[in-house]
């Protein structure tokens, strides 16, 4: 049986997290419906009753987590398909996870967007210097 790739612990703890993101979205969604504030209806094309801060703040969240995450996982695909791994890469997606999740807990709970801004920002920094180094740029 053989190793794998270092840079497949990253990317699954990207997507675990993203699952874990998706399970709360549904905790709140149903735990909104069983309170009465919305309907079933309401996701049917989501109008209707205005549906609380946190129904719209998990909602934007998991569709953000498919919206720069996907460059992170193709980074990685491409260094994993091209055989391009370093310690450098490994460290730089570790940092991108580390700073996602960070995001996501300022998003979830506190929600200060100048910090929430920030772990944003840093990690597509983060992002941008892994395709760097994939193109060998840097």
């Amino acid at each position: 049986m053989t190793e794998s790739p270092a840079l497949i612990y990253p990317m699954a703890a990207m997507f675990a997290w993203t699952f874990l993101v998706m399970l709360r979205n549904v905790q709140v969604r149903v735990s909104a419906v069983l309170r009465g504030e919305l309907s079933n209806e309401y996701f049917e094309l989501f109008s209707g009753a205005e549906p609380s801060t946190t129904v719209v703040k998990t909602g934007n969240h998991l569709r953000n987590l498919f919206e720069f995450p996907v460059l992170f996982y193709t980074v990685l695909l491409a260094a994993l398909m091209t055989g391009i791994s370093s310690e450098t890469l490994q460290i730089l997606a570790w940092g991108y996870v580390a700073l996602r999740i960070g995001h996501s807990l300022i998003h979830l709970t506190i929600n200060k967007v100048p910090l929430r801004f920030l772990l944003y920002f840093s990690s597509n920094l983060v992002l941008l210097a892994m395709w760097l180094k994939l193109v060998h740029v840097w």
